[in-house]
């Protein structure tokens, strides 16, 4: 009787091998495509949650390995807009991170301390919350105008940032990654602008830009001190007080801010000691500026006497003119060992800043002595 064929398998040199191979790597094969089918739906689901959805799958894909998992974050950034991310979180041991986080944050302008000269003049806001420069750091960044304004915010608030960062540990990263991530940048600003119903221009690629390199030079800041300092003081020169005055060798302080600009100069050498301020308040400021110095305005121009029992006597002379900022409140004060004359160098410095500033529609509000 014939063997069969089981038995003649069996028997072959080298068949039983070959098959228990040949099933292996089906085995093998099959683990791999179902597990990388898994991994691409797992993908396809992280993308559709991150960041409302609404990154390009294409510029996720040119930025992260479509052979590893994704994992996404989602949730209120500062100031109630988007913290998001998608990335590959590796084990100790398993290769490197990357991930894509996009943050948006609203464009508000810190509260001033208070509006006196010297809050305005110096270190004029409440301390900033980290968030507010981050996009200062970012690879791309996009300023979204916001013309109908964003809800739910004390003042009004016409514009916000929306800026993103592609963090690796090992590799470089991806070729083409900028504009890929201008990409994404891009996608959820315009979503926001959207859903926000801020009307607009819609916002584009082109539009995310890196940081400038200034912005994180250790110079920057006081270099725009300096300018700034220069703008709110270039009304003012020692050739108005008459001959005889000179720099004292000490730095000016100035600052323009929205509703307010002020100056301190860094004091004078002549006769005696002198020092000269000068601001002005227009916009929304203004009646908080009337409830400060309320008692100043109710007395100027009274003819109050100066008091005695001071070391140097300070003069204040106030006016209302409309300029470019439109009506506002101006204020010169001058400071000395003598109270003889301040109240008329006050008032003529007063004339000579209010010229500076090309107002109009002056009304004098008279002077008081401090």
């Amino acid at each position: 009787m014939d063997d069969s064929a089981w038995a003649r398998f069996r028997r072959h040199r080298w068949l039983p091998q070959a098959t228990l191979v040949l099933l292996a790597a089906a085995l093998i094969t099959g683990f791999v495509l179902v597990r990388a089918e898994r991994r691409a739906g797992h993908n396809a689901d992280v993308l559709a949650r991150a960041c409302g959805g609404v990154l390009p799958r294409d510029a996720v894909r040119g930025l992260l390995p479509e052979d590893e998992r994704w994992d996404e974050r989602s949730g209120p950034g500062p100031r109630g807009l988007l913290s998001c991310g998608v990335g590959v979180y590796q084990d100790a041991d398993g290769g490197d991170d990357i991930r894509l986080d996009v943050t948006a944050t609203p464009v508000l302008e810190t509260p001033l301390k208070g509006v006196r000269v010297e809050h305005v003049a110096g270190d004029p806001y409440a301390r900033a919350p980290r968030w507010v420069g981050e996009h200062r750091w970012a690879d791309g960044t996009a300023t979204v105008a916001c013309p109908r304004g964003l809800p739910g915010y004390a003042r009004p608030v016409t514009a916000f940032r929306v800026h993103g960062n592609l963090s690796t540990l090992g590799d470089a990263v991806p070729p083409g990654w900028r504009t890929r991530l201008a990409e994404a940048v891009a996608a959820v600003a315009d979503d926001l602008r959207t859903a926000h119903h801020c009307g607009g221009s819609p916002v584009r690629p082109a539009d995310v830009k890196p940081a400038p390199r200034s912005a994180t030079d250790s110079g920057t800041d006081s270099d725009a001190d300096e300018r700034n300092t220069r703008a709110a003081c270039r009304w003012f020169r020692t050739a108005d007080l008459g001959a005889g005055w000179r720099p004292a060798g000490q730095p000016d302080r100035g600052a323009t801010h929205t509703g307010a600009r002020a100056c301190v100069t860094g004091g004078l050498k002549g006769r005696e000691g002198l020092g000269v301020t000068s601001a002005s308040w227009w916009g929304e400021l203004l009646p908080e500026v009337r409830t400060e110095y309320a008692h100043e305005l109710a007395v100027a121009g009274r003819g109050t006497a100066p008091r005695t029992d001071r070391r140097t006597h300070t003069v204040a002379a106030w006016a209302e003119a409309r300029c470019a900022d439109g009506p506002a409140l101006h204020r010169v004060s001058v400071t000395a060992a003598e109270p003889d004359g301040l109240a008329e160098r006050a008032e003529a410095l007063l004339g000579r800043y209010l010229e500076a500033a090309h107002c109009r529609d002056t009304k004098t509000l008279g002077t008081v002595a401090k």
